[in-house]
């Protein structure tokens, strides 16, 4: 015997289906509650219920004293809680690792020809921030993570934004200030400097080799053993 479906899951289905059937856009509002309950056969508290679950993952929006809207897709729900279902171990931290090393070196190359003097002078000063804050002993996360947001900038990709945004939250959240010292510090701002160099020689390869570095030495310092070990000649 099949498994009933719970109302509210049979609600979010029926009204997912009435604004495809509506061709309702963003912007646009749903009937009154009443009647939606109605036209749809269900009752009105199995409707509230299916409602807030869309809420809950942007696909409607209820404003206060006016009724409930379709709201445009955004990818917002899913990264506002994707960091919270990352293990709080090492293993999925070099798992984000090797995915945010793919994404940020294949991508790094493109920035080359496309970058302003604008952009690389507020690159230089972010950089020389995190240097400076390095020889004092102090973190920069808000500097690093503005870095990055402003190295792609000219790629004028949001979804590319929101990734960078999301692989930092998450890898800040599951490394937070473990195994920093103060070299880590130094040699992470030196990094960023020589990015922003290779990034003023407009040289696609090199840029690509500087933020190689970059992640190299995160993925070091994350695990030391292992690599120690691919060094070792075999």
């Amino acid at each position: 015997m099949a498994a009933r479906i719970p109302a509210y899951r049979q609600a979010q289905t029926s009204i997912k289906q009435y604004i495809e059937d509506h061709q309702l856009q963003p912007g646009d509002p749903l009937p009154p509650e009443g009647q939606l309950a109605k036209d749809m056969g269900m009752s009105r508290l199995s409707l509230r219920e299916g409602v807030k679950t869309l809420e809950a993952v942007g696909i409607l929006e209820a404003r206060q004293g006016e009724g409930i809207y379709v709201k445009a897709f955004t990818f917002d729900s899913i990264f506002e809680n994707l960091p919270y279902s990352f293990a709080s171990d090492g293993q999925s931290l070099r798992d984000l690792l090797q995915v945010r090393t793919a994404l940020e070196e294949g991508l790094v190359g493109m920035v080359a020809s496309q970058s302003s003097s604008e952009q690389i002078a507020e690159l230089d000063v972010l950089a020389q921030r995190m240097v400076k804050k390095a020889c004092d002993g102090q973190t920069f996360e808000d500097e690093d993570r503005e870095f990055h947001l402003t190295l792609y900038r000219p790629l004028n990709n949001p979804f590319l934004n929101r990734l960078v945004e999301l692989f930092w939250e998450v890898f800040r959240r599951l490394h937070g200030s473990t195994g920093v010292t103060h070299w880590n510090l130094e040699q992470t701002a030196q990094d960023h400097v020589a990015i922003v160099e290779s990034l003023r020689a407009g040289k696609a390869s090199q840029l690509t080799k500087a933020m190689h570095t970059h992640f190299r030495q995160i993925r070091e310092r994350l695990d030391p053993q292992a690599s120690a070990d691919s060094k070792t000649p075999h």
